[in-house]
């Protein structure tokens, strides 16, 4: 063997050991946007409408949001397995070390998690995974630059109390809540 093949040799078998076989929530998300059994968003902020209510603290918060990917599986009678196999693999995802746990809740047939990535100063995403018995499963990606954890919790209350009109979301919503029937 000339020292050529063996040179190539030894990189490949560098390369293949460095290879981090581990799936990434962007790669999960890549994989299964076009599959029919799943229901997949990308929601840019510019359909958040009538934000005037805003502080101006809150509408820089808003700004670092730059979309959310949303990737659900409907409960269906025939496709728990399916539900199963998805939630194991969103789980083992999620243990990887940058997703950081920062709170579960839930109870009877529902329970959610929120992690995120980054800095505890400086998040780049949020990611809400939830599952529920009678629903089916669902997470969510809020990606953006910088965001802020308790930024982003006050500009969630902002939204529950309706200082934010969803109106540009309608669609969405309601195409997402049919499948989930």
């Amino acid at each position: 063997m000339n020292i050529y093949k063996q040179l190539s040799l030894f990189v490949a078998v560098i390369l293949m050991m460095s290879c981090d076989n581990k799936q990434s929530l962007q790669e999960y998300y890549v994989d299964n946007q076009g599959n029919k059994e799943f229901v997949a968003m990308d929601v840019p902020t510019s359909l958040f409408a009538n934000t005037e209510k805003l502080s101006v603290d809150q509408k820089k918060t808003l700004e670092t949001v730059k979309k959310i990917n949303i990737l659900a599986i409907p409960k269906k009678q025939e496709n728990q397995t399916k539900i199963d196999s998805e939630k194991n693999k969103i789980t083992n995802i999620l243990k990887d070390e940058k997703y950081h746990l920062l709170m579960k809740y839930g109870g009877g047939n529902s329970k959610m998690a929120i992690y995120y990535t980054g800095s505890d100063e400086a998040v780049d995403e949020i990611i809400v995974y939830g599952e529920d018995e009678m629903k089916g499963v669902g997470i969510a990606r809020v990606l953006g630059n910088n965001m802020n954890p308790s930024d982003i919790l006050e500009l969630v209350r902002s939204f529950q109390k309706g200082d934010v009109n969803m109106d540009g979301l309608e669609g969405f919503t309601k195409m997402l809540s049919s499948d989930l029937m």
